[in-house]
């Protein structure tokens, strides 16, 4: 077999744990996750109505859409990023990763949230996440560290 051959074969293994993994949160967002009716109310920073925070629940989510999605808190001020999602052995996304801080990947801090704790909000017509912390509170969360799968 030609070696350019033996090398796509290659990355084409490389890839497919990524992308059963992807397919796993699907899967286990499908059953999990939605947007609840929301009720609609005026935000004073901005002026511009946004549907209050409602909690993620039964359809119409995927991984895709959470992973590396824009976290903001109750005021609109970004304040991370989910990186990651943890599913337990029950297929159940129990925790979101979330990167705070930093400046292109410098000095950023994975935190864990529990994904319970992750809000929808529609703005818009677009839906965001809303977790119920500010920036301060999360770089002063503990480190998450991906090794150990725990905080650190």
């Amino acid at each position: 077999m030609p070696a350019a051959q033996i090398i796509a074969l290659k990355q084409k293994e490389n890839v497919m744990p990524n992308k059963l993994v992807l397919y796993a949160s699907v899967l286990a967002l499908a059953g999990s996750l939605g947007v609840a009716q929301a009720e609609t109310m005026k935000n004073s920073s901005s002026g511009r109505s946004v549907a209050a925070p409602s909690s993620l629940s039964t359809m119409h989510w995927l991984a895709s859409d959470i992973y590396k999605a824009d976290v903001y808190d109750n005021a609109e001020n970004k304040v991370g990023v989910v990186s990651d999602l943890i599913v337990d052995s029950s297929g159940n996304v129990t925790t979101a990763v979330v990167s705070v801080g930093g400046f292109l990947g410098v000095g950023k801090k994975d935190v864990a949230v529990p994904f319970k704790d992750l809000k929808v909000a529609s703005r818009d017509g677009k839906d965001w996440l809303v977790l119920n912390q500010t920036e301060e509170d999360l770089k002063a969360a503990p480190a998450y560290d991906k090794k150990t799968n725990s905080p650190m």
